[in-house]
């Protein structure tokens, strides 16, 4: 029987010792990696749906600003009959047209006619998918639009109008 000596028993204990933290080192560090995979993961479809709600709720309300801006002169702007709809007048070449803005069959639609012709929900054009849009009177020329989306998730716009006004020449805010 051969005497095993004591400097190779400890050389071979050090480099199990060696091994086993190398491989416990690796999977600390393979465990740390796919727990920042997850959370990486998480954040990105969080901000996913979240860019997605912005941008059809805070769509759907600058459209209407935009569109209000642009009509902003005497009597051109006001709530109409159709629906909850926002009308816009105006003149082009001595004949008058309306722009109606409204929601129908979960749709927020535009629809732009002459002022004679009689009109449906139906035959306006559908700008953007939507769940509810509302029009409120929220003051004297200031009205409230409040946009739903189809993840339920509410936005609203109060816009002043500066044509019905008396101390201003137009233009709304």
């Amino acid at each position: 029987m051969r005497k095993i000596s004591k400097k190779k028993l400890f050389h071979e204990q050090v480099h199990i010792t060696d091994l086993l933290f190398s491989l416990g080192l690796l999977c600390l560090f393979t465990i740390s990696s796919l727990t920042v995979l997850l959370i990486g993961a998480h954040v990105y479809k969080q901000t996913a749906l979240d860019m997605k709600t912005n941008y059809t709720t805070r769509t759907a309300l600058t459209y209407v600003a935009e569109k209000i801006r642009q009509h902003d002169s005497t009597s051109s702007v006001s709530l109409g009959t159709l629906a909850p709809a926002l009308e816009l007048s105006e003149s082009i070449g001595g004949v008058s047209y309306i722009t109606y803005i409204y929601e129908d069959e979960n749709a927020l639609k535009e629809l732009f006619v002459q002022a004679s012709q009689p009109v449906t929900k139906s035959q306006g054009e559908k700008i953007l998918a939507i769940q509810n849009f509302s029009i409120e009177q929220a003051g004297e020329n200031l009205l409230r639009f409040t946009v739903t989306d189809e993840e339920n998730t509410s936005a609203s716009l109060l816009i002043y109008i500066r044509s019905h006004s008396t101390d201003t020449k137009g233009g709304a805010s």
